[in-house]
């Protein structure tokens, strides 16, 4: 196997929840993929492109992991370990939606963790909620070349949205990152599917012209997303009933799962 590259996915994410009442809804949007030991290669290679630094796209070490100015491969580092992965001898790739023109907010990053050879060694989900509150599910995985994705299942430990309690399991459904990638959440209650979110996205090479093209096709879709939360929110909660909860205290900010 070989290690992946530097891209973006740009396709659709669709959120469907079946109770009280079906409320579905999609929208286009793009992902970039990253090596995160490479950030700051690309800001040489790329004016348009910014590590920690105010830009058309960029990428700030606060938006993830610790969450301040410490570099973001250090928390995944402090991640591994707690996995017994050896950590020196990994690759870090982050999917994730840059920041556009200084602004973002992504309710979903996953970070790949590989070998050297492009085994995948974990996969990090790491979720936020507007109360700019962050928790991450890991996972460690047993890879090999026949595999074209992963599954994996936890409850659900966060408070995502007010809309929702905290009862419930998740099911992920992760391929590998290729000319297409596609990942599934899906949330049950009692074994039965309450709610499913779906990235489906076709691989485009990270170059100038699509740099250009995404800009052009997606200038806002940084607020986009943020606007999308609170309106589809409001829909759900004014006519399909949806009852409102209070945010819990958060005591903790990972689950890991080592099996």
């Amino acid at each position: 196997m070989k290690l992946p590259n530097n891209c973006f996915y740009k396709g659709t994410l669709m959120h469907n929840r079946f109770v009280p009442k079906n409320h579905k809804f999609t929208y286009n949007i793009f992902y970039s993929f990253i090596d995160i030991d490479g950030l700051d290669d690309l800001k040489k290679k790329y004016t348009f492109f910014s590590y920690n630094k105010f830009n058309f796209f960029s990428i700030y070490d606060k938006d993830h992991g610790f969450r301040n100015n410490k570099k973001i491969k250090d928390w995944v580092k402090n991640i591994l370990k707690k996995i017994n992965i050896n950590h020196m001898n990994t690759k870090i790739f982050l999917l994730s939606i840059p920041r556009i023109f200084g602004y973002v907010f992504n309710p979903l990053s996953i970070f790949f963790c590989y070998d050297f050879d492009g085994n995948l060694k974990a996969l990090i989900y790491q979720v936020k909620n507007t109360f700019n509150e962050q928790y991450c599910y890991v996972f460690k995985i047993k890879d090999d070349a026949k595999k074209k994705y992963y599954k994996h299942s936890c409850k659900k430990n966060f408070h995502v949205s007010p809309l929702w309690d905290m009862r419930g399991k998740y099911n992920f459904l992760t391929f590998k990152p290729s000319n297409k990638f596609y990942s599934s959440i899906i949330m049950e209650k009692n074994k039965k599917k309450v709610f499913q979110a779906i990235l489906d996205c076709k691989y485009q090479e990270l170059n100038f012209n699509n740099f250009l093209s995404l800009l052009i096709k997606f200038p806002f879709l940084t607020i986009k997303v943020i606007l999308a939360i609170y309106f589809e929110a409001f829909k759900i909660f004014i006519f399909k009933g949806a009852k409102y909860y209070k945010k819990p205290v958060l005591k903790k900010n990972f689950t890991i799962i080592k099996k």
